[in-house]
């Protein structure tokens, strides 16, 4: 069988000091006056004055707008009220700088800049009919990818669950990742969002649309992430492993946005919308109990997932060794001490498995590469083994 893929990515400018580069960018995209969204913590780190020195070096017209929010992924209203600063305002050019939230609320206002209504009308898969004003995406993190896909996660406080606008219109013009703006990122920001680029490898690599293009980025991510996650964890200032988490992540990021991800994020949604836990953490309590119930459609993919993470295989059988990449990924999450199960985040309460479950399986966008077909009952199921950790995976 030959497989048609498409491949799609903005253009990217990586490496040490790539930030001086955004004003060059940015003239060359026609802007003329430039909006800078970023949040507290990277003002309050020097991040965004950076960016603000080298698009005044160009003689742009710049202003910084930091978004405040008081939930992890910030709810549609912050958007929309962006939106209407920047076209009061009368910018023509985005630039994004921060994690991946801010990433995306920076992606989502460009957009209502050029259709109209809000951020809820646009939930769902490719409902953005126009591209945004330009936008350039600055990461000061390794883990989301959202410098290089074309989604945008929030919080719509109505249903009060985390919803996707997945749309190619949402596609940054220009992702700019300099690795050494995430060496002010936090320990425990820097296990979160560099665990959530792992399962941008691993849960498109395990779907229904991997293909050999993302198959290759994703070993060639999840082996990276193994060996650098846990270095630059115990020590931010190490350039090598910030480098490599840098790299890892935004590889990953083209696996997430040409493949997509599936059954965990699916089911992360609700549980996050509704503790409003950080995405990466959502995902590492999920993670194993998913994989598990999957694995007898995956289990050669598992191997080669656990050969990826330096594990030996040779000479087992598929099972054990399909069993092993399980157990190197709660290894993983353990070593840079992220919780591997709902009770280890403080969730407790079995009483949602049933709303969660309901809510889960209206994700068809996501549950529709999923490796296995899910009824309701079946994710209820998974929800209630991601509850207990396993210790060492069966």
């Amino acid at each position: 069988m030959f497989q048609a893929i498409e491949f799609r990515t903005p253009s990217v400018i990586f490496g040490m000091d790539a930030v001086q580069r955004i004003g060059k960018e940015a003239k060359r995209l026609g802007g003329h006056r430039v909006l800078i969204v970023t949040g507290p913590r990277v003002k309050g780190a020097g991040l965004s004055e950076k960016a603000i020195a080298v698009l005044k070096a160009e003689k742009l017209d710049t202003e910084v707008i930091v978004q405040e929010r008081d939930t992890p992924e910030p709810a549609t209203s912050v958007v929309d009220e962006v939106a209407d600063l920047a076209r009061k305002g009368g910018f023509n050019l985005i630039v994004g700088i921060g994690g991946g939230s801010i990433l995306d609320v920076a992606k989502m206002a460009s957009a209502l800049l050029t259709n109209s209504g809000k951020t809820r009308d646009y939930f769902g898969k490719e409902k953005v009919p126009l591209r945004g004003k330009p936008t350039i995406i600055v990461p000061t993190t390794s883990g989301t990818g959202a410098e290089v896909t074309k989604h945008a996660i929030f919080l719509d406080r109505e249903a009060n669950v985390k919803k996707a606008v997945a749309s190619t219109n949402l596609l940054p013009d220009v992702a700019v990742i300099d690795p050494l703006l995430t060496v002010s990122c936090p320990p425990h920001v820097t296990a979160a969002s560099g665990i959530d680029a792992f399962f941008h490898a691993v849960e498109p690599f395990l779907s229904r649309m991997a293909n050999p293009i993302t198959d290759a980025l994703a070993l060639k991510a999840i082996s990276i992430i193994t060996r650098w996650l846990g270095p630059a964890v115990a020590d931010g200032e190490d350039l090598s492993a910030r480098y490599h988490m840098a790299l890892g992540s935004v590889t990953a990021g083209f696996v997430l946005n040409n493949s997509g991800t599936s059954l965990v994020h699916a089911m992360a949604y609700p549980v996050g919308g509704e503790y409003h836990t950080p995405h990466g953490i959502t995902l590492t309590v999920l993670a194993l109990a998913c994989f598990d119930a999957i694995k007898p459609a995956k289990q050669a993919r598992l191997v080669q997932i656990a050969e990826a993470m330096g594990e030996p295989v040779a000479g087992l059988a598929e099972r054990e060794a399909a069993d092993r990449a399980l157990s190197a990924i709660r290894h993983l999450m353990k070593s840079v001490d992220l919780p591997v199960c709902l009770e280890e985040a403080g969730i407790t309460d079995r009483s949602r498995i049933s709303k969660w479950a309901v809510e889960a399986h209206k994700e068809q966008r996501l549950l529709s590469r999923s490796a296995r077909i899910l009824s309701v009952k079946d994710i209820e199921r998974i929800y209630e083994k991601a509850f207990s950790d396993w210790g060492t995976v069966r």
